[in-house]
């Protein structure tokens, strides 16, 4: 004979199934999530994997123009030479864009310049600095900075002197930091930084205009403009930026190389990675990429 089972009874046993059923699916639920988030995180993985292959694959195309123009043309750089025009915006690619930023990281003073205690160099230096209004403590300890704990290899750790912030703008606008001994080169340097190199604002903006029109200074420019070449400045350069961004499905890749460009002891035209930052590391001195409009 079968007992009835109380009401009461039933009711508990219903609740007991329905709680076995709510932790099962809560347990089934949590399996797909993490199925889920495993299979985006892989999907992620290979996005920024492929992503890495294409900017890295934009920095051999700029090595090759880079070389090129070293073999060709080697007593002057300016962005109107072919490796000039390599810089890319929104380039449609398999998924996604591809963008690059190619530019002269000579065109600005080496602050690296002030560490083997040249006088030319302190001096050129202190000029700028005070021309773009750091006070002369500011500038010692940015001096004593660099000679203790460089070569610095950005311009970043300069952030740590209480420097106003508009003051510290002008300043990296004009600055750099490269390994190496290097020139300014005047076909890259921007009126503020020609100013100061001429100790003229005329003989500067008649330069650029000039280079605008012509696209590049030589000495006979500056013959007629009756100014002297400055203090360790070129027509030439030997360090350039490459700064790569590739954006495939929800994933964003950057990537900014400083590349090193010779002859080896062959005579052979050499161009070298010798620095590289991704992503949040890259420094403030690299290039900006140019937006479509």
């Amino acid at each position: 004979m079968t007992r009835e089972v109380p009401q009461d009874e039933q009711g508990m046993i219903l609740i007991n199934v329905l709680m076995f059923v709510a932790i099962a699916a809560g347990m089934v639920l949590l399996l797909i999530t993490r199925e889920e988030v495993a299979l985006d995180r892989g999907l992620r993985a290979r996005e920024a994997a492929r992503a890495l292959a294409v900017a890295r694959g934009g920095e051999l195309s700029a090595i090759v123009g880079l070389r090129r123009d070293l073999e060709k043309s080697p007593e002057a750089d300016y962005p109107a030479e072919p490796w000039g025009k390599l810089s890319e915006s929104g380039a449609p690619i398999e998924g996604g864009t591809f963008d690059l930023a190619i530019s002269d990281a000579e065109g600005r003073f080496n602050i690296n310049s002030v560490r083997n205690g040249e006088a030319a160099s302190l001096i050129l230096f202190q000029t700028i600095a005070a021309r773009v209004g750091v006070p002369d403590e500011q500038i010692d300890l940015l001096i004593q900075l660099v000679r203790l704990q460089g070569p610095v290899t950005d311009l970043r750790p300069l952030r740590l002197l209480e420097i106003e912030p508009a003051v510290r703008e002008r300043l990296e606008r004009i600055l750099t930091a490269l390994p190496g001994k290097t020139t300014v080169n005047l076909n890259s340097a921007d009126q503020e930084l020609l100013t100061i190199l001429f100790n003229d604002p005329l003989v500067a903006q008649r330069l650029v205009q000039l280079r605008a029109r012509k696209g590049f200074l030589d000495a006979a420019d500056l013959v007629d403009q009756k100014a002297t070449i400055p203090f360790g400045t070129s027509f030439r350069s030997n360090t350039f930026w490459v700064r790569t961004r590739v954006r495939i499905g929800g994933t964003t890749q950057q990537v900014a190389t400083l590349m090193k460009r010779g002859f080896d002891q062959e005579g052979t035209a050499q161009v070298v990675p010798i620095e590289r930052w991704r992503n949040a590391a890259v420094p403030p001195d690299a290039p900006p990429f140019v937006e479509k409009k």
